[in-house]
């Protein structure tokens, strides 16, 4: 709990008590604590669980225990079993009020209950672009707008990126093939996926960088991913 003081026109100050508690959440943890945590996060020993990612994380040599994090493994496979015939997936804002419900189901394991599978898609973009590190690591930034229209050396540059980051990036490139699939009936392209994800899955270290001029090649790294198969 803590306080505050208020003062008011007739010059008396009220101290106002204000209470509250932090509930644990996947989103802004970085990628590489969240496939070391089996368990949902809010699970009662998750101070423990924590605390062991944290020592393990610097050792990104040593294999993690879940391939990608299993809060964006929920989110993916609502997606993919409700959403594949959606139109304007991505396009369409969710609510308030949903996108948070998505948040405590993934954060508690529990069944994910909205109105509108828009807001789970737009919980999607807000879960990936709240890592604290991107899917695509900073100090790769540069060299992937460099490459970014040659899809033999992106796969080469993906190759050399920790397997944590690699393999979302290569699971949200694969669940946006899925989609693209569908098409015709969803009205996706590849244009516009490669350009809204390209924000969220490439991102400078200081955003005043992340200028126009790097928006289309970022867009292109992703989309040489959705037009081409990939797989190691």
């Amino acid at each position: 709990s803590s306080g505050i003081n208020a003062e008011y026109g007739n010059g008396k100050d009220y101290f106002i008590s204000i209470s509250g508690y932090l509930v644990p959440t996947g989103f802004g943890r970085p990628i590489v604590e969240l496939v070391r945590l089996r368990e949902p996060i809010r699970k009662q020993n998750i101070l423990v669980d924590i605390e062991q990612a944290e020592e393990e994380k610097t050792d990104l040599n040593k294999p993690p225990l879940l391939n990608i994090p299993k809060e964006l493994w929920r989110i993916m496979d609502y997606l993919l079993h409700y959403a594949l015939e959606e139109e304007d997936l991505f396009l369409t804002g969710g609510s308030n009020m949903d996108i948070g419900a998505v948040r405590d189901a993934i954060d508690t394991n529990e069944p994910i209950r909205v109105s509108s599978v828009h807001s789970v898609a737009e919980a999607l973009i807000l879960f990936l672009n709240s890592f604290s590190e991107p899917v695509i690591p900073y100090e790769h930034y540069p060299i992937c707008l460099e490459h970014c229209t040659h899809f033999t050396n992106s796969r080469r540059i993906l190759k050399s990126i920790n397997v944590a980051h690699r393999n979302v990036f290569k699971y949200v490139c694969a669940f946006l093939r899925e989609l693209l699939e569908h098409s015709e009936v969803n009205k996706s392209d590849a244009k516009t996926l490669s350009q809204i994800f390209g924000e969220v899955l490439l991102k400078p270290y200081l955003p005043e960088i992340a200028a126009k001029s790097t928006f289309k090649k970022r867009s292109l790294f992703v989309y040489q991913f959705l037009v081409n198969d990939y797989d190691e």
